[in-house]
């Protein structure tokens, strides 16, 4: 019998997909620009990005990620090429997750030891967080496919309201919604964002 659940494996490559995209129509001037996450710059965010992008390819490998990214204030480590530092961590985390039984059993996250399938939806929720906000920052178009949406704001339903449970500073209270707005319109709010933010 076929897996009825969506391809996670997938998902993945569409949110980091959108991700590379989307940093690579930043313009070095706009890496300054304020970002829906408060007092975070375009900038900061894809650094965060990176950072943990790096981080879940160590989970996929069942290794501990390097102490040095701390993904709370992550030194800076984008440098001046911020798409090609990107690219390189996200193939690299595409690459660990795709070894056979990668998304099997039980791995490492942020909280100690989950579910792999459950870590590796993690990663596909932050990526595409992060580069909402970063599109919304510069003004960009954020290539979230509805798909992508839909099966996100599903790990946003079960993990915004388990996160703030145990810190409610991770994130606001949600945004209410009348549930005929677009997908990504309820995603956003779901984390408790302004869908409408505006740095004016």
């Amino acid at each position: 019998m076929s897996d009825p659940r969506p391809d996670t494996l997938h998902m993945l490559d569409l949110a980091q997909t959108a991700a590379a995209a989307v940093i690579a129509r930043v313009q070095r001037d706009q890496l300054l620009w304020p970002t829906p996450c408060d007092l975070w710059t375009v900038g900061d965010v894809i650094n965060k990005l990176t950072a943990s992008t790096r981080v879940f390819t160590s989970f996929g490998l069942r290794e501990e990620p390097d102490p040095s990214l701390d993904l709370v204030h992550p030194t800076h480590i984008v440098g001046d090429d911020p798409l090609g530092v990107y690219t390189q961590a996200a193939t690299a985390c595409r690459a660990a997750w795709r070894i056979p039984g990668a998304v099997d059993g039980m791995a490492l996250s942020t909280i100690g030891e989950a579910k792999a399938r459950s870590v590796l939806n993690a990663r596909i929720f932050d990526t595409t967080i992060l580069t909402w906000d970063v599109a919304t920052g510069c003004g960009l178009a954020h290539l979230i496919t509805d798909e992508l949406a839909t099966y996100v704001l599903r790990i946003a339903q079960a993990l915004v309201p388990a996160v703030r449970a145990h810190n409610e500073a991770r994130y606001k209270q949600p945004v209410e919604l009348d549930e005929t707005e677009a997908m990504v319109v309820r995603l956003i709010a779901a984390t408790g964002r302004n869908p409408a933010w505006s740095a004016t």
